[in-house]
């Protein structure tokens, strides 16, 4: 029984492997013909025949059934899905274009990606498809189509396989901002050495608005562009403080909006300008003659050149001329005329010329110098006398020292000088120059220099012990007690012309009396004046003595208001005066 159930096992084996056989001939020779009466059995019937092959045939393991499971795998592709682009990012942005990148898929065939906008409402939209990559070496892409200025966008992508099968990886997304627009508008106004305004148009995206600035240095270089503030939304200006004046800056206002975490921020719209040169701190006199005025001026940073103007007392304000240097002779003047001089700094930047406030300065062209100058010598002094200046606010009198130079002894309103006691058997060489104050400033005229050997005479005598002097060109009287000064006062002497002059000359003294009565005439008029002290030294009644009425003395009273010929003397000084003289004292007038 047994050996009949295996014969027949045999034979249906073979009358299953091989129509299996044929069958695969058939397909691959395309031949319809011979494979007409041939059944081709399912898959089914074939997994189920090799299994019952397997379990009771052993011997029919390596033959057929692995024949069978050779030509299955030959003609059967694998599904394989593509992993998800690492690193997906966004490498740069600006106002128009965005540029993300990716990681290499090596299983993939191409990437496809979408885009989400951001709505006006500012709600995000769906993603849409908007590239397909299918070369998957090409790991970025710049993305420029209905790109807009500062919005939202979202960005999907994915790698596909394209087979017998397509597949997909999973998406990987990100989201980024443009760069918002630049203001349309920026400038700078109200502008001060040290500050300056910076004003820009409104822009309806902008979360708030950053100001760069960059920095002109001392030699010319700028500085890299800083930020240096953050103005609100809601503001459009934008005050720059303590800057240097005449430098340049350089501004830009940036955009800066901030959406869903992410902030974009504008290239900036520049704009730049040059604060308020600084004025010329000092505009000075430097020289004035009668034919030119000379004037100086401080530097002032960054300025390349100068502006000087001018006006008379009947003219207005006119420019001569703009120079590099900082000081300017005008030689287009009239001798003695008054003049205010303003200067102010000048600096050319691209063509344009920005300026700083004006210094001015009031002077003049200096008087006609010093004429008629004489010098005579009585008693060891110097007296010195010249014409008077048309003009002149007054004139100062120098001295030359041992080693050459000027030193001033005095300034005077008067037309002459009396020196100290000098010494004997010497030259002193004396300068007097005309002068007139100019907006507080003395504005020389040329001196005349005159020499002096002093003399210890007067009139052919000289004096020793106590005497008086009175000089009548300086209304000036002197007592000198034991050879040294004891008094010194200012006068009133006898009316200059007319018949009332004091007289010159060696004179003593010949009546003293204190109080006494003064009695006398002249033309009309008569008079007796009461007086404390009375010294006589001329025998026509001119003498020293104190006079109550008089409230001053000195100067040039004399030459209009004169005495009739004595020396009218403060009654403190004459007192003193008074008390040490004496019958035959010396009394010299020059």
């Amino acid at each position: 029984m047994k050996k009949i159930i295996s014969v027949l096992l045999s034979i249906l084996m073979l009358t299953t492997v091989v129509p299996f056989a044929v069958s695969a001939n058939a397909v691959s020779s395309d031949s319809h013909s011979s494979g007409e009466n041939v059944s081709t059995p399912t898959s089914e019937s074939l997994q189920e025949n090799t299994f019952e092959t397997a379990v009771q045939s052993p011997s029919q393991e390596t033959t057929e059934p692995t024949t069978a499971t050779e030509s299955t795998q030959e003609t059967t592709e694998p599904i394989i899905t593509p992993s998800a682009p690492k690193n997906f990012r966004v490498t740069s942005t600006s106002s128009d274009y965005v540029i993300i990148k990716w990681d290499k898929v090596d299983n993939a065939t191409s990437y496809v990606i979408s885009r989400a906008d951001e709505k006006s409402n500012g709600k995000m939209g769906s993603y849409k498809e908007i590239k397909t990559i299918d070369d998957i070496n090409v790991t970025a892409y710049k993305n420029t189509a209905n790109i807009s200025a500062g919005k939202l966008y979202k960005y999907k992508i994915t790698a596909v396989r394209k087979a017998s099968v397509t597949t997909k990886s999973p998406s990987q997304t990100l989201k980024t901002l443009t760069n918002p627009s630049n203001v349309s508008k920026v400038k700078v106004s109200d502008k001060t050495s040290d500050s300056m305004t910076i004003k820009w148009s409104k822009n309806s995206s902008a979360s708030k608005y950053i100001i760069m600035r960059s920095v002109e240095s001392s030699n010319g270089s700028f500085s890299k562009y800083s930020s240096i503030t953050a103005v609100k939304k809601s503001k459009t200006s934008y005050k720059d403080k303590g800057l240097k004046a005449g430098y340049i800056y350089k501004y830009k206002v940036c955009v800066q909006r901030t959406k869903s975490g992410i902030t974009a921020t504008s290239t900036g719209k520049a704009v730049k300008n040059v604060t308020t040169l600084a004025s010329p701190k000092k505009v000075v006199n430097r020289k004035s003659t009668t034919t030119k005025i000379k004037i100086a001026w401080s530097k002032v940073a960054k300025a390349s050149k100068y502006q000087v103007y001018r006006k008379s007392a009947n003219t207005k304000y006119k420019k001569i001329v703009t120079t590099a240097s900082r000081t300017y002779t005008d030689s287009n003047v009239t001798t003695g005329t008054n003049y205010r001089y303003k200067v102010r700094a000048v600096r050319t930047v691209s063509g344009k010329k920005y300026y700083g406030a004006f210094n001015s300065i009031k002077t003049a062209t200096a008087v006609k110098g010093v004429t008629g100058l004489s010098v005579k010598s009585y008693l060891k002094r110097g007296l010195f006398s010249w014409k008077a200046v048309s003009g002149a606010s007054g004139y100062d009198v120098f001295v030359q020292r041992a080693n050459g130079q000027w030193l001033k002894k005095a300034s005077t309103s008067y037309t002459n000088y009396l020196t100290g006691k000098l010494k004997l058997n010497k030259t002193y060489k004396y300068a007097v120059k005309s002068y007139k104050y100019v907006n507080g400033q003395k504005v020389y005229g040329k001196a005349k220099k005159a020499s002096v050997n002093a003399v210890a005479s007067a009139y052919g005598k000289t004096p020793s012990g106590t005497w008086v002097e009175v000089c009548i060109e300086t209304q000036k009287m002197y007592m000198y007690v034991k050879n040294k000064l004891y008094v010194t006062t200012d006068v009133v002497t006898g009316l200059a012309g007319g018949g009332r002059a004091t007289t010159r000359g060696y004179h003593t003294v010949i009546s003293r009396k204190s109080p006494a009565v003064l009695r006398g005439s002249y033309g009309s008029s008569s008079w007796t004046t009461p007086v404390s002290y009375w010294l006589g030294f001329t025998s026509d009644g001119q003498g020293i003595h104190d006079s109550s009425w008089r409230s001053a003395y000195g100067g040039n009273i004399y030459t209009y208001d004169g005495s009739h010929g004595c020396v009218n003397t403060p009654t403190g000084a004459v007192s003193k005066i008074y008390s040490k003289s004496f019958l035959g004292m010396p009394v010299i007038v020059y």
